[in-house]
């Protein structure tokens, strides 16, 4: 009874319109209808429906039952039914939706609602930039899915990896990284052997582990010496 009571309070004073809990879900929920169907939906559009929804369904909901009902029932209960009737009802809802506009509405929607959206949307940005992070740190680096693309390829007996830009492009559409890395980690494993760093040697010894790790897990012994094989031009400095 208590929490009918506050969400019928909440309704007339227009406070559930301003719920930050709503709103979180209303946005979220939008977000993810829209980007189901079209993949590049962005978070400005979803915040121009939410935006939307407040005055086209929120606001006119909220006017309609605080005047248009009790209107529309007057009318219904009226004995003797006269144009003047209408004339004075719509003078009257003018003025109420006017003082609305004027004290409720837009206060209400840049003091409290676009606020709260604008950080809520931020939120979602911030959580999506966070999961694709997460993404990017648990996939193999660069060097590592050379190697293990190299072992593959030798343990397929095709033998067709090469040093050149065709190939660059072939494995980035199939990593989905950056063409000229994929171009230089071929030309490190696969070019002419050069002088490189102490630093420079134990960074791609640990590329080296990154790709064996792969193998292990796979349990997979006969790439694990392939992948071993081509480590010893690097370690033989």
């Amino acid at each position: 009874m208590k929490d009918s009571m506050q969400k019928i309070v909440s309704f007339i004073t227009f406070d559930f319109a301003f719920d930050r809990n709503c709103l979180t879900e209303q946005f979220n929920a939008t977000q993810a209808l829209y980007q189901s169907n079209i993949p590049f939906w962005s978070t400005n559009s979803t915040r121009q429906k939410v935006i939307g929804r407040y005055w086209f369904e929120l606001v006119l909901t909220h006017f309609g039952f605080l005047f248009g009902l009790p209107a529309l029932l007057f009318l219904m209960t009226s004995a003797h039914f006269e144009n003047a009737q209408i004339i004075i009802i719509f003078l009257a809802a003018l003025i109420t939706f006017s003082t609305l506009m004027l004290f409720v509405y837009w206060p209400g929607f840049y003091n409290s609602f676009l606020p709260q959206l604008e950080t809520i949307k931020e939120i979602h940005e911030r959580k999506q930039l966070e999961q694709l992070e997460k993404c990017k740190r648990a996939q193999f680096s660069n060097p590592a899915l050379v190697l293990i693309y190299y072992v593959f390829d030798k343990l397929s007996g095709n033998n067709s990896l090469q040093c050149n830009d065709r190939y660059a492009e072939l494995l980035m559409k199939l990593f989905g990284v950056d063409q000229g890395s994929i171009k230089k980690n071929l030309e490190l494993f696969l070019g002419k052997k050069k002088n490189l760093s102490e630093r420079k040697y134990t960074e791609i010894s640990n590329r080296f582990e990154e790709a064996r790790s792969f193998f292990e897990e796979l349990q997979f012994k006969e790439a694990q010496q392939i992948l071993g094989q081509l480590e010893q031009k690097f370690t033989a400095h």
